[in-house]
């Protein structure tokens, strides 16, 4: 049967058509692993999915690959959705991804999807019942697994950043089927021990190796503790039931470290602030107290105390004057009133003497209360100027000690030293003189030495 010639664009074109006519090609689900991925500025992916016995090229447009809920890379296995096609240009057989998710844990997020929205329901995850975590904690839990490198990295950043705390370890497995019940009992044991913090970490991983994190009784451990947990589970991209369960999530196991400690540094520098503000306002209400002492010694109160009463003395002398001078009093009862005004008199010079006695006694008590006072922000305000003029001593030495050694660099490559190993300066009016070719026969010159000048005449010259 004859056969007639077609255009190769004409065979590859029919070639597409078929194979994009046929259902079967259409919403393709493979499975494989992912080789030579690309990601251009176009947004578009490019790469192959290949298992041990063949490979196909494939493309997953920007569109589509911004779903993607995980970030993909060579090796990864995954399964794909999409039509297979040609792509005319270089006629080659191609899959239009439209779809893609990690292979094996399609179950695990839907399993992980149905927890997360049990526990949410029950209140697990509510910031009301999250423990506040402490400012400055200087006793810490660790739970982790041994000898990884989650539990190096946290080590080292609270060693750096606090080097006060102090760090009980619980080891624990953090990956397998056993782990669960491990992690469960070590913060347990944890939170017995009255810790002010609890770190929860583990390094980065897939999704099955960060399942246990996933886990109900873990989750309910959590939520039940006493002690404040953080946790540092995985990379940025990873959450689990235990991050949101917990009253800190931190992206890494280094992030829950920083996250549980202050910085000592910037501590320090807090505290010198306020030591400063403190010895002002000390300085300043020691100020205000020795005015206010002053005012209250130089009152009438203090200074002319029988003032407070000689007035009132006076008045009742008059009246009693008064009072004696009406003769039409009966003898008897002038006797009477004569005595009344005795007793009366009496009283009022014991009640004198003791206003002058608590007077007497309340200025003592308030001049030894205020310079006791004073003596205290006198020793403090001495104390402090004793540590400033220590500390401008030992900063002055220093400069000092730089600037003995700038003049001792300086003074070795001083001119001098050089004019002193038998070196000289030639200058013909202040114009340093380099060759013979800048002066003439007769010309007069300075010749600079080590210890003087000297002044000479051009009689020769000579090249070379």
């Amino acid at each position: 049967m004859s056969r007639r010639v077609v255009a190769v664009s004409t065979l590859i074109y029919y070639l597409k058509e078929t194979m994009e006519a046929d259902p079967v090609l259409h919403g393709v689900m493979i499975e494989g692993e992912i080789s030579n991925l690309r990601r251009p500025y176009s947004g578009h992916w490019y790469f192959s999915i290949k298992d041990s016995k063949a490979s196909l090229p494939c493309v997953m447009f920007a569109s589509r690959n911004r779903s993607v809920t995980f970030s993909p890379k060579d090796g990864d296995k995954v399964i794909l959705t999409g039509d297979v096609s040609v792509y005319e240009a270089e006629g080659r057989m191609q899959m239009i991804v439209s779809s893609m998710r990690p292979s094996g844990v399609g179950d695990l997020y839907l399993q992980l999807e149905a927890l997360k929205k049990k526990l949410l329901e029950k209140g697990y995850f509510e910031e009301t019942h999250k423990k506040p975590i402490p400012s400055y904690a200087v006793n810490i839990a660790l739970v982790t697994g041994n000898n990884t490198a989650a539990k190096a990295d946290v080590l080292k950043t609270l060693h750096s950043r606090w080097p006060i705390a102090s760090i009980t370890e619980y080891p624990a497995p953090v990956q397998g089927a056993e782990a669960v019940p491990k992690i469960i009992e070590a913060l347990m044991k944890a939170d017995r021990h009255n810790h002010q913090i609890v770190l929860l970490v583990r390094g980065g991983g897939s999704l099955e190796d960060l399942w246990c994190f996933n886990d109900e009784a873990l989750a309910k451990t959590i939520y039940s503790m006493k002690t404040p947990v953080i946790t540092g589970i995985g990379h940025e991209i990873d959450f689990t039931i235990a991050d949101y369960v917990a009253d800190l999530r931190a992206n890494t196991p280094t992030g829950a470290a920083e996250a549980a400690v202050p910085d000592i540094k910037e501590v320090r520098n807090s505290l010198c602030k306020y030591k400063s503000h403190m010895i002002s306002l000390v300085k300043s209400r020691a100020e205000l107290e020795r005015k206010t002492f002053d005012n209250a010694a130089e009152s009438n109160v203090f200074t002319r105390s029988e003032r407070l009463y000689s007035e009132q003395e006076l008045r009742l002398n008059n009246l009693q004057e008064k009072l004696m001078s009406y003769t039409s009093i009966p003898a008897e009862k002038r006797n009477n009133l004569h005595e009344l005004l005795q007793e009366f008199n009496r009283l009022m010079y014991a009640y004198t003497a003791n206003i002058r006695t608590i007077l007497h006694t309340s200025d003592s008590r308030i001049r030894i209360l205020a310079n006791t006072r004073l003596e205290q922000t006198k020793n403090r305000i001495q104390q402090e100027q004793t540590e400033l003029q220590s500390s401008v001593n030992k900063g002055l030495t220093e400069r000092m000690n730089a600037f003995s050694k700038t003049a001792s660099l300086l003074d070795a490559y001083s001119p001098v030293k050089v004019l002193a190993r038998g070196y000289s300066v030639i200058t013909d009016n202040g114009k340093t003189i380099s060759s013979v070719n800048d002066v003439s026969i007769g010309d007069k010159i300075d010749v600079t030495v080590s210890d003087g000048k000297l002044n000479a005449v051009i009689k020769e010259k000579s090249n070379g």
